[in-house]
């Protein structure tokens, strides 16, 4: 698993566009998230270029189980919410696919009960990662 940025990380993975998101969805199902936003670059940009850009789309996932924790630790939490996914292609015809560290996020509240739910959620993506590459 590549640690691409500070604040994500994610992996480069061979495959069409449309598969990898219809495998994502999948996969992110199996380990009990839900798709609850999808915002394309498009949708914010319109037709303008931005760089080597290909399609670029973003995903808000988010666990109930792991949501529930998380909001009893703090109630404010909702403004860090969902787990945040982009997904885009890149100019090698690879996809890049990658996901906000809870971590790094819950480390702004300092709150053990939310660092430990957040630690879960990180395992569960770092899971995913790892099965979508397969």
């Amino acid at each position: 698993m590549s640690q691409n940025c500070k604040y994500g990380f994610g992996t480069e993975i061979s495959g069409s566009f449309d598969a990898i998101i219809e495998k994502m969805e999948t996969l992110l199902q199996i380990h009990g998230f839900r798709i609850y936003t999808r915002l394309s670059l498009k949708d914010i940009v319109g037709d303008t270029k931005i760089g080597n850009l290909g399609e670029y789309l973003i995903l808000g996932a988010c666990n109930a189980e792991f949501a529930k924790e998380l909001f009893s630790a703090d109630p404010n939490i909702g403004m860090l919410m969902p787990c945040n996914i982009i997904v885009y292609e890149l100019d090698n015809q690879k996809i890049k696919v990658m996901i906000k560290d809870p971590l790094q996020i819950m480390d702004l509240i300092d709150n053990p009960a939310a660092i430990a739910a957040a630690m879960k959620v990180k395992e569960k993506m770092e899971e995913f990662i790892d099965e979508l590459k397969l």
